[in-house]
């Protein structure tokens, strides 16, 4: 003879696949979070990167300046400023009259030589990197504004829509636009 148990409710052990996919689902969108965040960091950290070459290439600059003032004065020549609006397409780079690794320059030369090999570099050194640098007037050129741009895809990835180059950002107009995936900062520097 055959006995039949029947089930009885009351206590079950295990976990139902219900549960298991309601966990599966928790732990997939915390796995997506954290992939989130590991995006969002690497972007701030080549922001971070790119004004940290900005900073560096402004030093340089203030440097190139200081090693360069005319005698007598405490202030560097004009022929620094560098005005040239934002390239389009391929820019032109400025160039120097006279090579002052090859040979003796004067104040003004030795200042158009520093220009043209400083803005190179910035060009060369920041992803479509352009510089923008003039005296502070009434300063009798004791301080200059030195305005790095560079190209940033990421503030079309943001949604952001305009450059960080605009007045408000810098206080004054650079005197030309520049396009929206630009990133700008300013720099005060006292040769």
């Amino acid at each position: 003879m055959r006995t039949t148990t029947s089930w009885r409710p009351g206590r079950t052990r295990g976990v139902t696949l219900i549960e298991v996919l309601v966990a599966l689902i928790i732990v997939a969108v915390g796995l997506l979070g954290l992939a989130g965040l590991q995006v969002r960091g690497l972007s701030i950290q080549k922001d971070a990167h790119g004004r940290a070459i900005a900073t560096q290439l402004a030093l340089d600059l203030a440097d190139r300046m200081r090693a360069n003032r005319v005698p007598g004065t405490l202030t560097p020549p004009i022929d620094y400023a560098f005005t040239t609006a934002y390239p389009t397409g391929t820019p032109t780079l400025p160039t120097a009259s006279t090579d002052c690794e090859a040979g003796v320059c004067n104040e003004a030369q030795q200042a158009q030589f520093d220009r043209a090999r400083w803005v190179a570099r910035v060009n060369q050194t920041l992803p479509r990197g352009w510089a923008h640098v003039e005296p502070i007037g009434g300063t009798g050129n004791r301080a200059w504004n030195v305005t790095l741009m560079w190209s940033e895809t990421g503030f079309r990835a943001r949604g952001l829509l305009a450059s960080s180059c605009d007045v408000v950002a810098l206080g004054s107009a650079l005197g030309y636009a520049t396009p929206a995936e630009v990133e700008c900062m300013r720099i005060v520097v006292r040769p």
